[in-house]
């Protein structure tokens, strides 16, 4: 497995592993300055749509582990027919694309609910410190932080070439092609995102379905345009 890691995906890896020391053992003070807040919040800084994609939950760590070991597996292939530029604006844009649409899907909440506080009578200090609470009490959404939109991107890409590729995952006894397995998650990962599971958790789907759709496309347009001809490296 080590063997066949690749410059980009082993210095992605790297920097992941340093910001979470960084900012849960050395620094914790700047844990919420590299999440991502709601551009509306306060707190909200502009390289924060970057620094957060290399943060990961200060609470558990299998969410730096799970999101590191998928990269681990499946971005050293994508790396290879790239190459290690286009990889790198191929991950940082799946980044971007959980962003967007977790943003837009914020925006619209932040729309709705500032309206229909204003609309009781609230003041517009009121409705400010439901919204985005304050240094002592989490805002309304909390920090989004993690590499899931990307590697999400990553998974898409991957299923897009090589679709037929047997993968086992554990607990089910027969491997399964990367196109059903990763589709179906992809499809999990929607249903989430329109609140049709019913379960209320922490988890970003909107961003892993944003990484997801950008990553294919990209993957898509490249492979569909001879990506060899115009390679950068």
């Amino acid at each position: 497995m080590f063997n066949n890691i690749t410059p980009v995906v082993k210095g992605i890896i790297i920097l992941n592993v340093v910001f979470y020391i960084g900012t849960v053992f050395i620094a914790p003070g700047l844990y919420d300055t590299f999440a991502l807040h709601f551009f509306e919040d306060p707190r909200f800084h502009f390289w924060q749509p970057i620094s957060h994609m290399f943060m990961h939950d200060h609470q558990s760590f299998m969410h730096i582990l799970m999101n590191m070991y998928v990269l681990l597996i499946f971005g050293p292939s994508l790396e290879k027919w790239m190459g290690d530029k286009k990889f790198i604006f191929f991950y940082l844009s799946s980044g971007i694309g959980a962003y967007l649409l977790t943003t837009g899907i914020d925006y619209f909440e932040y729309i709705s609910l500032t309206q229909e506080w204003m609309d009781s009578g609230a003041t517009e200090a009121i409705v400010q410190q439901r919204l985005f609470g304050t240094e002592i009490n989490p805002n309304f959404w909390g920090v989004m932080v993690g590499a899931s939109g990307c590697t999400f991107g990553v998974l898409a890409g991957f299923a897009y070439l090589y679709p037929n590729i047997k993968l086992q995952i554990l607990f089910i006894p027969f491997p399964i092609a990367a196109k059903w397995l990763i589709g179906a998650y992809f499809a999990y990962e929607t249903v989430a995102t329109l609140g049709l599971t019913g379960v209320q958790d922490n988890i970003g789907h909107a961003a892993h379905v944003g990484g997801a759709i950008v990553g294919f496309v990209i993957t898509w347009y490249w492979k569909r345009n001879s990506m060899d001809q115009y390679r950068w490296d």
